[in-house]
């Protein structure tokens, strides 16, 4: 997920490469579904071209790349969100943008029938977003708008980016009133959209309870649900292993997370030199929560970010323990 510079977003998703898994079972995860994708073990096409692309854009690889690029999708129009997703997803990891052709050309004899899959509407905001044709947020708006929640996660979540772009209130506060019953990647991509617009930890507890693992897309993605930034600083949402990078104004955060049992611990490995936020969620689940900065504690709530707001320096530590 991309949105524009102009969308109503509290939150924004880091670039991709900027978050990364350096261990831990997800790492373990994360290898044997690249082992798989080699053996081209995906269901169908565009899932094996959208897992691949997003395994490529996690850890470049020449023999992937020539992989996806010897892959010619047969161009099926009833299945047009699954061949717009894995055209935008090579576009994104590899900066290749040929696959923005064909899908271009898919999209633009779309209709929004009533046969249309949910997840078409999600992909049409995705080639808004890299084309800045408005005509396809016309058309998501339109799904959204017509028709029946059969896949009510995907809708909700084309739903929640139609909202972002046009900065639709009334459409948000729908979504967060009626949050759909829907346990797969559809529900994740609701839940991570909604906590993108408002900021709200209870979206990163829903995110971390609907990831679906099985699915192979979403393990290769898994790295961009992790953290996000604002004007203020960073945010970490789901704990795993990891390295993350944003720029904030002229400067640059830099933190690794590490994962031991029920502590994760933050420590800053580059920061601009003035006062930032560090938020750290701690979740909902939790019984309760202990937060040490560099040793001192810092009060935290189940269900709520903790905030280190201050002007952190590399060597820096922040410790949570989840009771």
């Amino acid at each position: 997920m991309a949105p524009t510079a102009a969308a109503a977003c509290r939150l924004r998703p880091l670039p991709l490469g900027a978050a990364r898994i350096t261990g831990g079972v997800w790492a373990v995860r994360q290898r044997a579904n690249r082992a798989a994708i080699r053996k081209g073990s995906a269901a169908d096409v565009y899932e094996w071209l959208e897992t691949a692309a997003w395994e490529y854009g996690r850890e470049p690889d020449a023999d992937l790349l020539r992989a996806l690029r010897a892959v010619t999708p047969p161009v099926r129009v009833g299945q047009a969100g699954h061949l717009l997703r894995a055209a935008i997803a090579q576009v994104r990891a590899t900066g290749d943008r040929r696959p923005l052709q064909v899908a271009t050309e898919v999209a633009d004899v779309l209709d929004g029938s009533d046969d249309s899959h949910p997840a078409l509407a999600m992909a049409l905001v995705e080639l808004f977003r890299e084309t800045d044709n408005h005509r396809y947020l016309d058309l998501a708006r339109h799904i959204v708008d017509t028709h029946r929640p059969t896949r009510p996660g995907y809708l909700a979540a084309g739903a929640a980016d139609v909202a972002i772009e046009q900065d639709d209130g009334d459409l948000l506060d729908a979504l967060a009133r009626d949050e759909p019953a829907d346990s797969g990647p559809g529900g994740l991509h609701w839940a991570w959209r909604m906590l993108l617009a408002t900021g709200e930890p209870h979206y990163a507890d829903l995110a971390e309870r609907l990831l679906d693992t099985s699915d192979p897309r979403t393990l290769a993605s898994l790295d961009n649900y992790l953290a996000t930034s604002d004007a203020d600083g960073v945010q970490l949402h789901l704990y795993a292993p990891c390295l993350v990078t944003a720029r904030l104004g002229e400067g640059q955060i830099q933190v690794a997370v590490e994962v031991e049992g029920n502590r994760i611990r933050a420590r800053i490995l580059d920061a601009p030199r003035r006062e930032w936020t560090l938020s750290i969620r701690v979740p909902a689940w939790a019984g309760a929560a202990q937060l040490r900065v560099d040793g001192g504690a810092q009060r935290a709530w189940a269900g709520t970010y903790a905030e280190v707001v201050r002007a952190h320096r590399p060597g820096d530590t922040i410790d949570l323990v989840l009771r």
